[in-house]
């Protein structure tokens, strides 16, 4: 891609206040960015119906020096740029009719995993919502589901889930609802920075976003877009969650939820989304593989603590003769790819191994 298309994807993005589905409307109708940017304020009104005031802004020159600015920012900060025309787009938002035209990203995580489920809730979980979360997680990846967990980094189940992979050596994609030059809240940066090491922070907002409630709104789209089903740990009646579950149904994903105490507020949302058959039950982890048509890569029997704790010594004692790429310990060691990705988090997680530079993992000193 030009960086001419860069900087008018870019533009485009910032002029319409980062509302997916025109920016994408525009790009599918003139083909390339660059097109729509050979058209007059007038004219472009004209063909879309759009007020004047919003095609002079967006074909102004001072909107395309802040794309550019944003663009030097980007660059200075290490931060990957997805655009709708490139290959490392992620493929399952790719045909979602309001994707955004530009993804920022943070981490080494693909966007397009094999398989990938996002887990939602209220932000004021219970500790039955919090236990019933790090549970499903734990136990997909203990019957080899390398399943990458997205949500929202935000109070309550986001959280929880992102915690629950990182601790299960999945990775995990953290969808911000603001710019990727902060965290909020100021308390989850920890788990953000573990984020970025084994998993990505992502937002199809620029930098100096004003943090609004519309904004956690417009990314709940990409967190429904990036998955496979929607998973609804906890909710009340309204909330955010079930905008991610609705949005979700009407991408054609698979809608799934736990359900609660019939008198429990937190559970209200969820219990309804069963009642009414907008979402599967899910009381079991066998329920989300049968759901998604998932098969565990791994045996049951191969997931016993002492068969783990035995791979995991032979991992760590090949690291001991020196640096290794996960190609030579797949040669070395015959574990399955997937499993073999998801010890190596466990092990740099527990500080036992670290990941060095082209990819390469060495013993801690």
């Amino acid at each position: 891609m030009s960086g001419d298309e860069l900087l008018y994807l870019t533009a485009l993005n910032l002029a319409l206040r980062y509302r997916g589905g025109v920016a994408r409307a525009l790009t599918d109708h003139f083909g390339t960015a660059s097109e729509i940017f050979k058209q007059t304020a007038t004219s472009l009104s004209m063909a879309t119906g759009m007020a004047l005031a919003i095609t002079s802004r967006l074909l102004s020159k001072q909107n395309l020096q802040d794309a550019d600015n944003e663009i030097n920012w980007t660059h200075k900060q290490g931060i990957k740029t997805h655009t709708i025309h490139d290959p490392t787009y992620p493929k399952r938002l790719f045909h979602c009719p309001d994707a955004p035209v530009i993804l920022y990203q943070r981490g080494p995580a693909t966007l397009s995993p094999p398989k990938a489920l996002a887990v939602v809730g209220t932000r004021n979980a219970t500790p039955y919502g919090l236990q019933v979360t790090a549970q499903i997680i734990k136990k997909l990846a203990a019957r080899g589901d390398y399943c990458t967990i997205i949500s929202g980094l935000a109070y309550g189940i986001d959280i929880a889930a992102h915690r629950a992979a990182l601790e299960a050596g999945l990775p995990t994609i953290a969808v911000f609802g603001f710019g990727l030059d902060h965290i909020q809240p100021a308390q989850h940066s920890a788990t953000a920075q573990k984020i970025v090491e084994h998993g990505a922070c992502i937002s199809d907002f620029p930098s100096k976003t004003t943090i609004t409630k519309a904004n956690f709104l417009k990314r709940n789209r990409i967190i429904a877009g990036l998955a496979d089903g929607v998973l609804v740990i906890e909710s009340r009646e309204t909330g955010g969650a079930l905008t991610t579950a609705e949005i979700a149904q009407s991408y054609d994903r698979e809608v799934m939820a736990t359900p609660g105490r019939w008198n429990d507020p937190c559970s209200r949302g969820c219990n309804a989304l069963i009642r009414e058959q907008r979402a599967t039950l899910v009381n079991k982890v066998e329920d989300i593989e049968q759901q998604l048509g998932w098969t565990p890569s791994l045996p049951q029997a191969s997931s016993n603590t002492g068969e783990k704790d035995l791979l995991d010594a032979g991992l760590l004692q090949t690291l001991e003769q020196g640096p290794c790429s996960i190609d030579q310990l797949y040669r070395t060691s015959g574990i399955p790819l997937p499993e073999l990705s998801a010890r190596l988090m466990r092990l740099i997680i527990k500080g036992s191994i670290k990941r060095i530079h082209q990819n390469q993992y060495c013993v801690s000193c």
